[in-house]
């Protein structure tokens, strides 16, 4: 936030602060600093160093933050989950935000419905750093519509037999555990017979067939094209009923999209800070770059917007920790179409006011700007938030009053006319 943020609290300000304060002394130092950032760019990253940082992010409560104490988590709201969010993709990349953002919608969904065995499993020990989370949603021929995946779990005895494959999984080549819905009954398109399952990373039939690691940006994550061969998964842990996965995973997207978009503003966040540091101390003719109108203008509108994007980020989380994860469908795909297409806006602009320097590995903004680039299409494309918004608009702006009889027919006679007279 550039300017005042009076949508936060005093405590929730202050949680932001101790919170990039922790990231920058406690977290990314060491093994985890800057070679560790040119490493995941560079897709040399580790598992250890996964394994590394989730067990000193676990340490700090900052993963799985609204999940409550007695599930394991930190008993946290959902407006300190997206501030934890902003703080990561500020002092570190957006890749790191990601798979703590796993965490906190996965590790929510594995709260509210997952049984004894997968909250003692698998819960717990997430949200204490030891286990590195993969959400494997993307179906090859589906993509993202999840209705229409191929993936099947088949019930034989005691266990389901999962088929399918999976690809743009991040952390599919570390995952300790993916979280994988899959068709048990049902029609292809019926959001009937969807359920969520929880398989182990080392349970036998999981091929990986492609690294998929080689992205624009968002590197370091070990994406991956995978196939689940006949994979056996025990009964228990099957996530909440049978068939009844849909809005579980909605709710879970509903949050998601709220995470996705804060990282990657704070991540922009950083871009404008550098930005505007920079050109306030290069020198052109003989003036800062920063006295040209033509800058000064682009930093006023980007710090603008960027407020405008937080504060309806803060506004749909508030949402949630009032009414529950399901509220706020509108305002959710507003702040996440709106934050993502702002923070690749910005980052990008940083670059054109910074110059040809900006394009080279001198200064993050072009990293940044690579990663924010996959925002737009993580958890939901910005095109398909806009479709959520205009179903909810339409809905909400529908006047009961307004006379339909005379549209087209404005000359003879009409509403506005009459109140207009």
């Amino acid at each position: 936030m550039i300017g005042d943020d009076t949508a936060l609290t005093d405590e929730e300000r202050q949680y932001v602060s101790n919170t990039v304060d922790v990231l920058e002394n406690e977290v990314f130092v060491g093994d985890l600093g800057r070679d560790h950032f040119r490493d995941l760019d560079e897709n040399e990253e580790s598992r250890s160093d996964w394994s590394e940082y989730l067990r000193r992010m676990g340490e700090r409560d900052l993963l799985g933050i609204a999940v409550p104490e007695e599930g394991g988590g930190p008993g946290g709201s959902f407006v300190e989950t997206v501030l934890a969010e902003q703080a990561l993709g500020y002092c570190g990349t957006i890749v790191h935000a990601c798979q703590a953002s796993l965490t906190q919608h996965i590790g929510h969904t594995m709260y509210e419905h997952g049984n004894a065995h997968i909250r003692e499993t698998y819960l717990e020990p997430m949200l204490e750093g030891e286990l590195i989370v993969s959400q494997a949603y993307t179906d090859p021929g589906s993509g993202t519509d999840l209705a229409r995946a191929n993936t099947t779990a088949e019930k034989v005895g005691d266990e389901w037999v999962v088929d399918g494959e999976k690809r743009f999984i991040d952390f599919g080549q570390y995952g300790d555990l993916y979280f994988l819905p899959a068709r048990t009954s049902g029609t292809d398109g019926d959001r009937e017979g969807v359920s969520l399952f929880v398989i182990d990373g080392d349970a036998d039939g999981i091929e990986i067939l492609e690294d998929q690691s080689n992205w624009h940006g968002f590197r370091g994550t070990g994406a991956a094209w995978m196939a689940f061969d006949g994979v056996t998964v025990p009964a228990e842990n099957l996530v909440g009923e049978e068939g009844g996965a849909w809005p579980y995973i909605t709710d879970e997207l509903n949050l998601e999209h709220l995470t996705v978009a804060r990282y990657c503003l704070g991540a922009s966040e950083k871009a404008l800070e550098i930005a505007s540091n920079y050109t306030a101390n290069r020198e052109v003719n003989e003036q800062a770059v920063s006295e040209y109108q033509a800058v000064n203008h682009a930093v006023a509108e980007m710090a603008t917007e960027l407020d405008a994007a937080y504060l309806l980020n803060t506004r749909a989380a508030r949402m949630l920790d009032a009414d529950g994860i399901s509220a706020g469908r509108m305002e959710g795909a507003m702040a996440k179409w709106f934050g993502n297409d702002l923070a690749h806006e910005i980052a990008d602009t940083c670059i054109q006011i910074v110059g040809g320097i900006a394009t080279t590995e001198s200064y993050p903004i072009e990293r940044t700007q690579r990663d924010v680039r996959a925002g737009r299409f993580l958890g939901g494309a910005s095109e398909v938030m806009k479709s959520v918004v205009q179903h909810y608009a339409y809905r909400s702006l529908a006047d009961e009053t307004f006379n339909p009889d005379y549209v087209g027919n404005e000359l003879e006679e009409s509403l506005w006319n009459e109140e207009r007279a």
